[in-house]
């Protein structure tokens, strides 16, 4: 008898990770945000949190997850009352049935938390890069963990992420409220602007709007003011000028419009909890 082999279907192939990260939370811990190219997958462990997608704030619920999408700007946030932990995984991946998921809050199943698990699990042997370092911009293999721990990762998520799609294709994207546009409009002229020195009545002449409203609109979705919020996206700014060693950091607070070097090593380590001296030597460790 001659046998003929069948070639196999692998509609969701994970093409890589970039992080994957299990953190926990001061309870007033607010990540300002970022936007990139690939899949970036958000779990709730143990905890609430409260996360942006493009411009709508969203509440997980502990066992919940949400998928964004690529190009999506994100960001996540306590609740300022009790301490939380995340599981978060970034990743490549072409499958368009993606879509099918992303935008939508899902609470996971008992197997599905096991996936998430093993992958979790996995990265610790897999990696040396500590999967609570909120700076990794890579993980670095090791080869000290068990057997195929890359692998399992990559079926593991694989996996996750089929069952999910067979699963929750009929399930309502998260509704968008009426101020989301609004919202993107500014916070893309704060980033736009980040070098810049603005201020409150800047962004109220920009746009023609009452304080009252912008206020609103940020407390309400965002979890935080406007100008707590673009002080935050010129601390995200400052750590990329610090990783990327062109300016020294008296340079880097005049080019992101601090009135002294001294005032901007205080914010920075207000908002990150570190100092720029310091937050360099992690970034020179892990990058």
């Amino acid at each position: 008898m001659d046998y003929i082999k069948t070639q196999l279907e692998s509609p969701v192939v994970v093409d890589g990770i970039y992080t994957i990260h299990y953190f926990e939370y001061a309870k007033d811990f607010a990540y300002s945000g970022e936007v990139h190219d690939f899949w970036e997958l958000v779990y709730a462990d143990k905890k609430n949190l409260f996360i942006t997608a493009g411009a709508s704030e969203i509440e997980l619920e502990a066992g919940q997850m949400y998928l964004h999408k690529p190009n999506e700007f994100h960001n996540i946030r306590c609740d300022g009352k009790r301490a939380a932990n995340s599981v978060i995984v970034s990743f490549d991946c072409s499958a368009k049935e993606l879509m099918n998921i992303a935008g939508k809050v899902i609470t996971l199943g008992e197997k599905e938390r096991a996936l998430l698990g093993t992958i979790v699990r996995e990265a610790s042997g897999a990696f040396s890069t500590p999967l609570g370092n909120p700076y990794t911009s890579v993980m670095e293999i090791t080869r000290e963990g068990g057997f195929g721990g890359q692998q399992m990762i990559k079926i593991s998520l694989e996996q996750l992420l089929i069952r999910l799609i067979r699963e929750n294709i009929d399930i309502e994207p998260v509704k968008v409220n009426k101020n989301n546009d609004l919202l993107a409009q500014i916070t893309d002229y704060l980033s736009a602007n980040v070098e810049k020195k603005l201020e409150f009545k800047d962004i109220l002449e920009q746009f023609n709007l009452s304080s009252s409203v912008v206020k609103k609109i940020f407390r309400q979705q965002m979890g935080c003011g406007v100008m707590d919020y673009f002080t935050r996206l010129k601390i995200d700014r400052a750590k990329e000028l610090i990783r990327e060693e062109n300016y020294n950091f008296t340079e880097i607070s005049e080019r992101l419009g601090f009135n002294t070097s001294q005032y901007f090593t205080t914010v920075f380590k207000r908002v990150s909890g570190m100092t720029p001296s310091e937050y360099a030597k992690i970034a020179v460790r892990f990058s």
